[in-house]
C-alpha cells in the first residue's frame, strides 16, 4: 500500500496553509485526495472517491512523497493553450484521468487510451459523429 507522508512540522504548516488557501479546484482536488491519503485512506478508496483512475492518484502520492508541494502542483503551460477540436488541453486531460473501462459507453475491459477509443468516446458522450482527424 502507498500513503502520502509528511515528514516535518514545517512540511505539515505548509500543507495546511496551501490546504486552506487552495483557490482552484483541481489543485483543492489534489490536496484532499493527499490529506486523505496521509489519514490512512487507501488508494483504492481514493479512486472511487474522487472518481480517478487509481494510476492518478498514485502519481499524485509519489509527486508528493518526491518532492512535496513543489512537485505535485500542476505544471503551467507557456503559450497559446493548444487546442483539439473546441476543447482545450484541460478538457481533455479531464476525460484522460480516467482509463476507457471506467466509461460505461465504451463498453471495454482495456487500461489504454487509444485514437479509436477517443474517437468512439467523443462519438459516444458527445455525439460528436466524425471526430477531428489526426494531424501530425
Amino acid at each position: 500500500m502507498i500513503y502520502a507522508k509528511i515528514k516535518t512540522q514545517e512540511e505539515q504548516q505548509n500543507f495546511n496553509n496551501a490546504l486552506k488557501a487552495s483557490q482552484k479546484k483541481n489543485w483543492y482536488r489534489r490536496l484532499q485526495i493527499i490529506d486523505n491519503s496521509i489519514k490512512g485512506v487507501s488508494v483504492q478508496q481514493l479512486s472511487k472517491i474522487f472518481g480517478l483512475c487509481q494510476q492518478v492518484i498514485r502519481n499524485y502520492i509519489h509527486a508528493f512523497n518526491e518532492g512535496g508541494l513543489d512537485k505535485l502542483m500542476p505544471v503551467k503551460q507557456t503559450g497559446r493553450p493548444p487546442r483539439v477540436a473546441h476543447w482545450t488541453r484541460e478538457d481533455w486531460d479531464k476525460i484522460m484521468e480516467q482509463t476507457p473501462d471506467q466509461y460505461d459507453k465504451l463498453n471495454t475491459k482495456s487500461r489504454q487510451w487509444t485514437f479509436q477509443r477517443l474517437a468512439l468516446y467523443v462519438k459516444e458522450y458527445h455525439g460528436v459523429r466524425k471526430p477531428v482527424e489526426y494531424i501530425e
